[in-house]
């Protein structure tokens, strides 16, 4: 029996009803692909909304399954939206794997499938890389037996979106993570990237899960909705009343999922991946959004509006 109240329009909500929506959170945790920005392209009154909820008292925070620029760049990029804006302010699987790997002083070297940027992370933290092959065009056995040669000191393998992923760097994983004290790291776990809102790319859950069936191995996940990554948001933004948090989000798969599962106020928005007719498909609690709106950047208006501000 669902005991979960069907989702509301945020756009049709009363005056009354806006006030006690705002009274019901203190703390927003917001995506960015496709809720604040499509592509760095920005999403029209995300801006002023994030303006008028911090006018309204509220701490804001951004969750993002993207490694891929960087902690900085990501800062870098939402400061455009957000003056207020602090480094620690922005939340990435790349930082929750860093922190997890501190916290046993990790030491060895770790290979990654990641974007240069994302592996600046992991060195700005501490952390040795380990050398990624030259990779090669000659199609011989000769270049193979190269990459299948086992380099002891990599402790740990970080699967994130690799742009120049390849068969070559596949096996070098595949090779290290034949010893099963090498840890096997997920950071975005998504099957779908999309650029814009339109054209759907594979995302690394694809080649995860091929390394996973090949290896034998279950691989620890530090994205969203993975448990790892709510473990580390509760404790790096002191959360003590989770149901005072509003995760708003343009995914139901990851955002909503993973908002539910925190305890947390879910809004999903339908300016990236999710389409208001999904909500029709959603067939269990925890992937019902308690709110739902068709942009982040209409709230502004509609805050401004009831409550004549």
């Amino acid at each position: 029996i669902s005991t979960k109240m069907p989702p509301k329009d945020v756009s049709t909500l009363s005056r009354a009803a806006i006030k006690l929506f705002l009274n019901s959170f203190d703390t927003v945790l917001c995506d960015c692909d496709g809720v604040v920005w499509n592509l760095l392209n920005p999403i029209v009154g995300v801006k002023e909304t994030l303006q008028t909820l911090r006018e309204c008292g509220k701490k804001v925070h951004f969750v993002t399954n993207n490694s891929a620029l960087g902690t900085k760049g990501i800062h870098d990029s939402l400061l455009e939206y957000d003056r207020q804006l602090q480094p620690t302010d922005v939340i990435t699987p790349a930082q929750t794997i860093i922190k997890y790997l501190k916290e046993f002083n990790f030491n060895k070297e770790i290979y990654i499938l990641g974007t240069s940027s994302m592996k600046e992370d992991f060195q700005d933290a501490g952390f040795k890389l380990a050398k990624t092959k030259q990779q090669q065009t000659a199609d011989s056995m000769e270049v193979l037996q190269e990459f299948l040669v086992d380099d002891e000191s990599v402790g740990a393998v970080v699967c994130d979106y690799d742009i120049h992923l390849s068969n070559l760097k596949m096996i070098r994983c595949a090779v290290f993570l034949r010893r099963p004290d090498v840890l096997f790291i997920l950071g975005a776990t998504d099957k779908k990237l999309f650029v814009g809102n339109k054209l759907a790319l594979p995302g690394p859950h694809f080649y995860q899960a091929a390394l996973a069936e090949v290896t034998g191995r279950t691989p620890m996940a530090f994205g969203k909705p993975s448990p790892n990554l709510h473990n580390y948001i509760t404790r790096a933004l002191n959360i003590k009343d989770p149901s005072r948090v509003l995760f708003v989000g343009d995914s139901i798969a990851s955002d909503i999922r993973f908002g539910s599962a925190c305890g947390f106020q879910t809004l999903l928005v339908f300016s990236g991946l999710a389409k208001l007719s999904d909500l029709k498909k959603i067939k269990n609690e925890q992937d019902t959004p308690n709110y739902y709106l068709d942009s982040f950047g209409d709230l502004c208006e509609i805050i401004k509006s009831r409550l004549e501000m």
